[in-house]
């Protein structure tokens, strides 16, 4: 493509994103115009000088954010490897956990010895699920190793947001989605028969024989169980996945499980319990009931290794590489070891590591402007609310009551998880070091049902590169990992901030009110605050918008999910509607458009919002995002929400015949 820079940057990498505090769009394709493909033009330059990565399956500004932020981090954990912390600081666990981590020559002459106690106890299960053994085990390896046949953990009451309830979920199954068990399309079927072969491999790899025939009644196994799961997109209506029994209700739903002793080796008595998906749960106890013990044993003995190969020797480690990695996500080479042993660290000890992390490369001015950004924000939101055409003024009222109570949270917990209990002890191998930090993490969640939530609880490490709205609290969050160009430039003009990170934290208030949302009030409570009209009325404008991504092909003839990205495409078209209105507020009567690089301020809010979705995709990536991800890929986040924006036609000159053109009457306001 034909990429130009102008003259005052000879080329745009990612440095000229935040040269003196100042992002600069200086690379366009010029064979295209604005209106015929914005992620193309905007971008051009960037996707040049970034292609994938060996060890990516894709890359975009979120990987490269988030790369830059390993750096640091690898920095934290190293130090803390050489430095001689003391016993039970975080520091000495984070360095020794990474040290372990690091070790590969030990785990491969440790082989599988770490953990056969956990494979002679598997072996030796009854697996009948009345019997107490049988569950008790089960619970045993629910807190340590994985979820073979269901999922238990805790989470706020959906109708009453202030006290934690148990949760029991649909899990149990080891590819991403339970489409892939029935995709029978040419690349479907290599996908299945890819992870057959995983299977057989790890058989094989304990010294176990038939392993291919095994490894063909596992996948038909989890088959079954994928054949009664609800859809990604079933599980997006939180009215139907709220089913809230007693405990005597419990056992009389689903008797054919022995529910006392699962909960004795928890050492829990809950009340109450949200069965999330009742289908599930009705269907797999008989499924267990009818199925052959050997298959049921070797399902969760693969599983569990299956679960545990990255923390095992290096051909257990391969086998899972080779089908996730490179087979399923396209990925040509492994991570750099360093990096590998950080993912590890991250995923057990990641809010520890984000305190040192903070302590180091956040500086509270930015939880300073960030927090003037979110209440202008707020402000602009309600402008909004208050102009909307299809909502009546009673519900207007109750709207902005809710946007007035969303509790904000920027940069990292006021209050720190307490890891004293954690253990980290080098003695032990690396995957016994990662099971009891698993027990550690999981106790921890069980021991919250029945209690008052935490509201200060983060459910995102500060280092992340993301944000989030939590809806059963009510509350918006930016970790720190994210505040950092190209989303947020601490001393940058206010049209790119509002563009990008301004978009972000729009997006996120939004979610408040998208498809599911919606139907929580200001308290985090499933409670309905519209009228019927104005229900009706927000639901024809989302009709729109399933339809107009539906109509999306992204590759292969497979197109977006409308219904399942439906929400986040929502909060995208929000964020930028709410971002513009605060960022038109600060500016002054008559004032002069400031411009920079010869842009104006709406081109420069509309090419921010566009570098921050600016990426390269492997096709692997691509069909996989379309199965299992609620987000469509960020050129459609550019390319179909810009075209609802009025000032995008003004600011571009974009015209009827060029492709991005919607007609005004066509064009959908939500937000």
């Amino acid at each position: 493509m034909g990429c130009v820079s102008s003259l005052l940057l000879s080329s745009c990498g990612e440095k000229c994103d935040g040269t003196n505090g100042v992002a600069h769009f200086n690379e366009f394709d010029t064979t295209l115009t604005p209106g015929a493909d914005f992620f193309q033009y905007a971008n051009c330059g960037w996707l040049n000088s970034h292609p994938i990565p060996g060890d990516k399956s894709r890359y975009n500004t979120f990987d490269v954010l988030n790369d830059e932020n390993l750096e640091r981090l690898k920095d934290i954990v190293e130090s803390s490897m050489k430095t001689n912390s003391p016993k039970g600081s975080n520091a000495q666990k984070i360095g020794d956990y990474y040290a372990l981590a690091m070790d590969t020559l030990r785990r491969d002459q440790e082989g599988i010895q770490p953990i056969q106690p956990i494979i002679d106890r598997i072996k030796s299960m009854r697996f009948d699920a009345k019997d107490s053994s049988f569950a008790s085990d089960l619970a045993y390896i629910h807190l340590h190793l994985g979820n073979p046949f269901f999922g238990f953990g805790a989470a706020p009451d959906s109708k009453n947001s202030t006290m934690n309830i148990a949760l029991l979920g649909q899990d149990g199954i080891g590819l991403p989605n339970r489409d892939y068990y029935f995709d029978a399309s040419e690349k479907g079927v290599e996908i299945i028969n890819g992870y057959k072969a995983m299977l057989a491999n790890y058989l094989q790899l304990l010294g176990e024989e038939n392993g291919e025939k095994r490894a063909e009644a596992i996948f038909d196994f989890e088959k079954e169980i994928a054949g009664f799961m609800n859809t990604k997109v079933e599980n997006r209506n939180p009215q139907a996945t709220y089913n809230k029994v007693s405990i005597d209700e419990l056992r009389m739903k689903y008797p054919d499980f022995n529910w006392d002793a699962y909960f004795s080796e928890m050492a829990i008595a809950p009340a109450e319990i949200n069965v999330r998906q009742p289908r599930f749960f009705e269907n797999i106890f008989p499924l267990i009931a009818k199925t052959d013990r050997d298959v049921l044993k070797d399902y969760v003995l693969i599983g569990t290794i299956n679960h545990l190969a990255g923390y095992l020797s290096t051909d257990f480690m391969m086998n899972s590489f080779d089908f996730y990695s490179k087979q399923l996500s396209g990925v040509e080479e492994l991570k750099p070891l360093w990096k590998r042993s950080l993912d590890k660290v991250q995923s057990r000890l990641g809010q520890p590591l984000g305190q040192l992390f903070v302590e180091k490369h956040f500086p509270m001015s930015a939880k300073s402007r960030m927090e003037e950004l979110i209440s202008n924000l707020r402000i602009a939101f309600g402008q909004r609310i208050d102009r909307l055409t299809w909502m009546s003024d009673s519900t207007k009222v109750a709207a902005k009551d809710k946007l007035s109570a969303i509790t904000v949270k920027v940069g990292f917990p006021d209050k720190w998880e307490d890891y004293s209990e954690a253990n980290v002890d080098p003695s032990l191998s690396l995957v016994e070091n990662y099971i009891n930090l698993t027990y550690f993490d999981a106790m921890r969640d069980v021991k919250e049902i029945g209690q008052p939530v935490d509201q200060d609880k983060w459910y995102m490490t500060p280092q992340t590169v993301n944000a989030y709205y939590n809806p059963s609290s009510n509350e918006i969050v930016f970790p720190a990992g994210i505040l950092q160009p190209p989303f947020f430039y601490a001393e940058g003009d206010d049209a790119v901030n509002y563009g990008a990170i301004g978009v972000v934290i729009g997006h996120e208030m939004t979610h408040g009110f998208d498809d599911q949302g919606r139907q929580y009030d200001k308290k985090g409570n499933l409670a309905n605050w519209w009228t019927e009209s104005d229900e009706a009325a927000f639901k024809q404008a989302t009709e729109k918008m399933k339809s107009r991504f539906s109509d999306v092909e992204v590759i292969d003839g497979k197109k977006i999910n409308g219904e399942l990205t439906l929400g986040e495409n929502i909060a995208d078209l929000g964020g930028l509607n709410i971002a513009r209105q605060a960022f038109l507020n600060t500016l002054k009567d008559n004032q002069v458009d400031p411009m920079v690089d010869g842009q104006s301020f709406d081109q420069r809010f509309l090419l921010a919002y566009a570098r921050i979705w600016a990426g390269n995709y492997r096709d692997e990536y691509l069909r996989q995002q379309l199965i299992t991800d609620p987000h469509a890929n960020g050129k459609y986040r550019v390319n179909v929400q810009l075209p609802m924006l009025d000032f995008f036609y003004e600011a571009f000159g974009v015209k009827e015949t060029e492709a991005m053109f919607v007609r005004p009457e066509e064009r959908i306001v939500i937000w």
